[in-house]
């Protein structure tokens, strides 16, 4: 028996094919305190007829000199503009876009340096632009792999992280990339950030399939491919709420499970704060984050002892990690000697090997398959549907 039984997890699987929640794709709708909320300090840009997304806060849509939509980027944890994305260069004369970069969308092919980028684009209904990638050896699906030998997607990764030669020769009418891209401006291409992996929830991230799919014409396909996760995952959510809710609190499984994350490095422990995607995975899926109170943008940073503290107080381990050759305990031990002090503080340790699970890519596209994985996990099953994650190690506390 887990701190949920087999039989309240069958529940609430069946409980989806009844809740009905209102999905309402890409537009700003209520949503949850921790999701993302309009900027409205007086220190921040705003700009007239401004709209939010549901979850993001990377990206809003803003309206044009003469109407249009544009397309405004921002870092999601400082709110600070990147970019005003455009189909037209007369959409953006307005004196109110003059102080930020500016970037005009062209007719050619897209260019991607993630495999993010990929799994967005796909969602987006846009591969058909797709003309290059500098990530191509890290993908693993066997369809998408397949539609790059069909379709001749180019390789274009360098030494520098592109190949510029092989970029100019695509002409591309669009380049994905970090905000920390170091790529040449004088190409003139239209270079344009994505700060998916800075959003703060699972759905944020998701959510830029919509800028994806506005970026290469077809809004609807991302706003109906974003709006049936959306229902999936907050149904998920919504059935964990209820079962906790509906459970006499001092009965075990009714607690909720408190689970942490990170690793080690020079002797700190460093894992994902409270207003971090993960995060909000394992307080959607009904646990408690172990790090909730030790910070909330960015990375945190915890001295051993004090996390030695915390797993006492833990009720799972979940850790990420590469290994082909599959993943044990002596591997975890191996990869540092006071991994041996964690596992007797903390009851299990919960993988997601990103060698088989597909994390950086579908993952993205689909946050609501790590919630299902993580509430099969919480309720005592050894691995989740997906096979996104398993059992490790398992030794339940009192």
């Amino acid at each position: 028996m887990g701190w949920w039984s087999k039989r309240n997890f069958l529940l609430v699987l069946m409980a989806l094919a009844v809740l009905q929640l209102a999905g309402e794709g890409c537009t700003r709708a209520p949503r949850d305190p921790r999701g993302a909320v309009p900027l409205s300090s007086s220190d921040n840009v705003t700009f007239p007829s401004e709209r939010w997304p549901a979850y993001a806060r990377g990206f809003s849509w803003g309206v044009g000199s003469q109407g249009e939509t544009v397309l405004i980027i921002r870092q999601p944890r400082t709110e600070e503009v990147l970019a005003v994305v455009s189909r037209d260069d007369f959409a953006l004369e307005g004196d109110e876009w003059r102080d930020f970069p500016r970037i005009v969308l062209g007719t050619g092919g897209v260019i991607t340096t993630s495999t993010t980028h990929v799994a967005l684009l796909d969602a987006a209904g846009g591969l058909e632009r797709w003309a290059g990638c500098t990530s191509l050896k890290y993908l693993r699906s066997d369809a998408m792999l397949t539609w790059v030998a069909e379709h001749r997607v180019a390789d274009v990764s360098g030494d520098a992280g592109i190949h510029v030669e092989r970029v100019m020769a695509l002409d591309p009418g669009l380049v994905l990339v970090s905000p920390s891209h170091d790529l040449p401006s004088h190409h003139g291409w239209p270079v344009v950030p994505v700060t998916e992996y800075l959003e703060p929830h699972p759905l944020g991230r998701a959510e830029w399939m919509c800028a994806l799919a506005w970026m290469v014409g077809d809004s609807l396909q991302g706003a109906q491919a974003f709006g049936e996760l959306r229902r999936r995952y907050e149904a998920l959510k919504q059935a964990s709420t209820d079962l906790h809710a509906s459970t006499d609190p001092p009965k075990q499984e009714g607690r909720r499970p408190t689970l942490f994350t990170g690793s080690v490095a020079d002797g700190i422990w460093h894992a994902p704060g409270a207003d971090s995607f993960v995060a909000h995975w394992i307080e959607d899926a009904g646990g408690t984050y172990a790090l909730k109170d030790l910070g909330s943008f960015g990375n945190v940073e915890v001295g051993m002892e004090s996390l030695l503290r915390l797993t006492e107080q833990s009720d799972a381990w979940v850790m990420v990690t590469y290994d082909p050759d599959g993943f044990t305990v002596d591997d975890l031990l191996a990869m540092d000697p006071r991994h041996e002090a964690l596992l007797q503080g903390t009851g299990a340790v919960w993988v997601c090997n990103t060698a088989f699970a597909d994390y950086f890519t579908d993952v993205v596209v689909h946050p609501e398959w790590m919630l299902e994985d993580l509430m099969a996990l919480m309720s005592g099953q050894t691995r989740g549907p997906h096979g996104l994650l398993e059992v490790l190690l398992s030794n339940p506390k009192p």
